[in-house]
């Protein structure tokens, strides 16, 4: 009976709520289109009609989430009281049905007074929908924007620039670049940085962000790991360094070097008297460039320092760098339309005063428009918009700004929320793709509609509504997977101000500083309607600013922490499961829990029975009935209660470490059976998680597309054969042929859904069986093998998936023929791995037109390898190469001087002859000898921009 009512409350009373909401937004979204801006108050009187809008949208979200809520929380109570009271509570279910009938009914009468007085607001039925509000079709991809910022208007100050950091006499320690905000700083910076001459004169090099929440460890850490390239262990003695040990390191290793060190958005003179202290000065032709807004911060640092500030551009250099970004909207074989094109965006480039930034974020906008009506009308928006700053010498600032507000305006409006989230990731930080999907999807910014129909449609929906971010130049691409995906995204930090804005005055969310304000002002004065709260943890902050207890609110559905040296307490998860009955989002992206006594190591395994009974989620997690995002990031080891299989509408499970990329914690699982209740799982990621066999299910999990990484068992038989939509599989620790048959055969194999696996034996068995079944896997792109492949049966190389981009073999001495062979015929290859002991033969040949894709190359640990050769033709792609630890490697290979596009080339722990060979002569050297001379191999990679060699300890 119970059931039924809640069935009949939720689909027909919010239902018909919730689709009158959305249809009244979306009409007034499209009314605002319309009226394109004709005057400032009607446009401001919309606002306010929207705004009510958006109050009852939350006040009908909270009346059905509480209700959800308190029937969960009945529902799973256990024990013998708990039965009572479950017992009791399906007669009080009708009675909050009926209570949160009567809200939804207050609810629409609130709609229907509001829609009487649209008359008095200016407000008419305008048939048809606004262009800027169309969703993009499903299914349709767009070519991913390239990462590489457009560039116009550099080269003069390029020439200028390198000789000063190249010349040693004379010249200044310091480069300052400094301007405005969006004047092309840190391109430039970047620019020279990336330099063909500046790599070559420069023995190391390293950029560090500063930004205005700067952390002097983080930037003396980045410093050492660019510079030094340390091993693992090398890390995590460094992590364990105070400030002060960290800085005399710096400065030990770089008074030996000829050094070059980008501080990027510098704001504070406290950064670089802080700084100061690690960088040597008596290296003659070392060199810092900094960029910054406020020119007399360079002079602090020196005042003999050279300073430059980027020119605007020139109306013709602006009209180039916006026809960049609209090349395929603006057509010349169109010649009447394409002059009319000419003219309205050459009259509205120069309204962004020759600012880079401003005329790219402007054709971004104007990329998705291809009528002449739709120019006219931002043109004229423009022209408003700038009016309002005010008349005669409006600042570039003010200018930059109302450009940028502008394309935020004109988004469509199912795109506003997931541009304005962006906002809530700290300052200058790499925001990972997928995770962020997955925030929005939990957020309900990508639901389910008649263009996303399924819903495993949503994380492809996901991505094209990033990929028009990216095509707006709202957002930056910084890196991209082996697929041509964009896997980590930058925002410029003007933007990040407009989203903190614009998010403020929708009450979206708020962000809170450690540095600055305490927690307990979450849900007072800083953000006081607040729906979400991301919180930035700093490096200096104390016991008193770092704590959470001071959060409570049951507006608030996400919680977001960023603070890589924070430590949480058990107590304060409690206080958070219990002040925030309402969440939907946690991601906690914080060292550890504070009860650990050793400071933190990416390879630390908790052994002790004793601590282990401390280092567990709190039980009260099982309280967050309504949670579909769930993130612990950074944690060392973990006992998982069983309350956490209350979570029945969790969609993301991660704890699995996954900003350190491939870790080996341990962690401890509470019976299999806590899993198997979340039916609406779709990604589930444990990272090394210790279980029970037996108990380990995931076989009802419908929805899951990503399992990794879990110990091989026999739930593996039982649970594999029923998950059709699995995407991403990650098993360890495997111990029969069996259990490698059990992945061989289940549903994602057979039925082609796989695209990434990884399989990793078991010391036990010894080595794979036939995986002649991978080729049937034309989706599978990475491939993650580690253990002994056969080689008795069929041949190994015709077992692999024909359209792989990556390839990772870990272990599985191959010894009968060289790899490459096999390897270079792979067409779409572009990331190879070769570790420990995966040849054992003593020759190695890339031949002439081999690996058509590859990008990245790593060889590591092949203790037999004496002799590689490269072909000239071969890898014509190849962009950065490792070679770690060859212990017979004689020499590097003569081809390599062929491959124009290598970029970095890594060599580490190689026996000091193969170095020799491959020096470069000391610059110092050469001014105190008569014959100084390089090594013998330095010419195949002396045009090679970054090399870095680590020496053998």
């Amino acid at each position: 009976m119970a059931d039924s009512i809640v069935q009949s409350v939720v689909s027909n009373l919010l239902g018909r709520t919730i689709d009158l909401l959305i249809h009244e937004v979306n009409f007034l979204h499209g009314v605002a289109d319309q009226m394109q801006f004709r005057q400032k108050e009607g446009d401001k009187r919309l606002q306010d009609l929207l705004s009510k809008f958006r109050d009852i949208a939350y006040d009908a979200e909270d009346a059905i989430d509480t209700f959800i809520l308190e029937v969960a929380s009945v529902r799973n109570r256990g024990g013998f009281w708990g039965l009572v009271k479950r017992s009791a509570g399906i007669f009080n279910e009708a009675k909050l049905c009926h209570h949160v009938g009567e809200q939804i009914k207050a609810i629409n009468s609130r709609i229907s007074e509001i829609r009487e007085t649209y008359p008095t607001y200016g407000v008419q039925n305008i048939a048809g929908t606004s262009t800027t509000n169309r969703r993009p079709r499903h299914g349709w991809r767009r070519g991913y924007a390239h990462e590489e910022e457009e560039i116009v208007g550099l080269d003069e100050d390029i020439k200028k620039l390198v000789p000063e950091l190249t010349n040693k006499k004379g010249s200044a320690r310091v480069v300052s670049i400094t301007g405005i905000g969006g004047s092309g700083k840190t391109t430039l910076a970047r620019k020279l940085y990336n330099h063909v001459d500046i790599k070559k004169h420069f023995d190391c090099n390293a950029w560090v962000s500063i930004s205005q929440e700067w952390r002097i460890r983080d930037l003396l850490i980045n410093i050492i790991t660019q510079t030094t390239s340390p091993s693992n262990e090398e890390r995590k003695l460094i992590q364990k360094m105070s400030t002060e040990e960290l800085i005399i390191k710096v400065h030990n290793f770089l008074k030996e070097k000829i050094y070059l060190v980008v501080l990027d958005d510098v704001w504070e003179n406290e950064a670089w008297d802080e700084l100061r202290p690690a960088f040597p000065s008596e290296n003659v032709g070392s060199k810092l460039i900094i960029t910054t807004r406020i020119q007399f911060v360079a002079l602090h640092a020196d005042p003999n320092c050279f300073v430059h500030e980027p020119r605007s551009l020139t109306d013709e250099e602006a009209w180039e760098l916006l026809l960049q970004k609209v090349k395929g909207v603006v057509r010349d074989d169109r010649r009447e339309e394409a002059s009319r094109f000419h003219e309205l965006g050459k009259e509205m480039v120069k309204k962004c005063s020759g600012l880079p930034l401003a005329i790219v974020v402007l054709g971004g906008l104007l990329a998705t428009m291809t009528s002449l009506e739709e120019w006219e009308k931002v043109g004229q928006n423009i022209s408003l918009q700038l009016r309002k700053a005010g008349k005669g010498g409006t600042q570039q600032y003010g200018e930059v700004s109302k450009v940028l507000a502008l394309s935020y305006d004109n988004l469509p409006y199912y795109l506003k929320p997931c541009f304005l989230y962006l906002g809530m990731f700290p300052e200058d930080s790499e925001i990972r793709v997928k995770p962020l999907i997955r925030m929005w999807i939990a957020e309900g910014f990508i639901s389910s509609s008649p263009q996303i129909d399924r819903e495993e449609a949503l994380e492809p929906a996901g991505e094209e509504y990033l990929q028009e971010l990216i095509q707006r130049s709202l957002i930056r691409v910084v890196e991209k997977d082996t697929t041509g995906r964009p896997k980590s995204c930058l925002m410029h930090d003007l933007l990040r101000d407009l989203c903190l804005d614009k998010a403020r005055e929708e009450s979206l969310f708020g962000v809170l500083s450690s540095s600055k304000s305490t927690i307990a002002t979450a849900t007072q004065g800083s953000a006081p309607k607040a729906r979400r709260i991301a919180v930035h943890f700093g490096d200096d902050t104390d016991s008193t600013k770092c704590s959470l207890f001071g959060l409570k609110s049951s507006r608030i559905r996400s919680l977001l922490c960023f603070g890589s040296r924070l430590e949480l307490s058990e107590s304060e998860l409690k206080i958070v499961c219990t002040n925030l009955p309402l969440l939907r989002v946690l991601h906690l992206q914080v060292r550890s829990f504070n009860l650990l006594t050793r400071p933190w190591q990416p390879h630390f395994h908790v052994r002790s029975s004793k601590l282990l009974r401390h280092q567990q989620l709190p039980k009260r997690i099982g309280n967050l009935y309504l949670l579909k995002y769930l993130s612990l990031d950074n944690l060392n080891s973990l006992k998982i209660p069983q309350s956490l299989g209350n979570l029945r509408s969790l969609q993301t499970l991660d704890m699995g470490g996954s900003s350190l990329g491939y870790s080996s914690f341990s962690w401890y699982y509470a019976g299999g059976e806590v899993v198997q209740k979340m039916e609406q799982l779709r990604y589930l990621h444990l990272n090394k998680l210790s279980i029970s066999s037996r108990d380990f299910g995931v076989g009802g999990l419908k929805n899951l597309q990503c399992l990794k990484y879990v110990k091989a068992g026999d739930w593996m038989a039982r649970n594999l054969p029923h998950l059709t939509n699995l995407q991403k599989l990650g098993i360890e620790d495997i111990k029969t042929v069996e259990q490698v048959k059990a992945v061989l055969e289940s549903p994602c194999i057979i039925l082609d859904r796989l695209q990434f696996l990884h399989l990793e034996l078991s010391p036990s068995l010894e080595e794979y069986p036939s995986l002649e079944q991978l080729t049937r896997c034309p989706n599978l792109s990475k491939l993650y093998l580690l253990g002994k492949i056969t080689e008795k049966h069929v041949q190994w190389q015709q077992q692999l998936p024909p359209n792989l981009t990556k390839l990772f073999l870990f272990g599985s001495q191959i010894s009968e023929q060289d790899p490459m062979a096999a390897l270079e015929k792979l067409p779409f290859l572009k990331f190879l791995l070769l570790v420990g002991d995966s040849y054992r033969g003593t020759q190695m040949t890339c031949s002439a037109n081999g690996f058509p894709q590859l990008q990245h190359l790593q060889i590591l640990w092949l203790q037999e390898l004496e002799e590689w050769r490269v072909e000239e033709g071969a890898m014509p792609h190849l962009k950065h190469l490792m070679i770690h630890r060859c212990s017979k490697l004689r020499m590097i290979p003569e081809g390599l001087k062929f491959i124009t596009t290598l970029q970095e080339l890594m060599i580490f722990q190689m026996p000091k002859e193969f170095e020799e060979r491959v020096r470069k002569v000391d610059s110092r050297d050469a001014e105190a000898t008569s014959d100084p001379h390089q090594g013998a191999d330095y010419y195949k990679i002396q045009r090679i921009p970054t090399v870095h060699i680590v020496p053998l300890i």
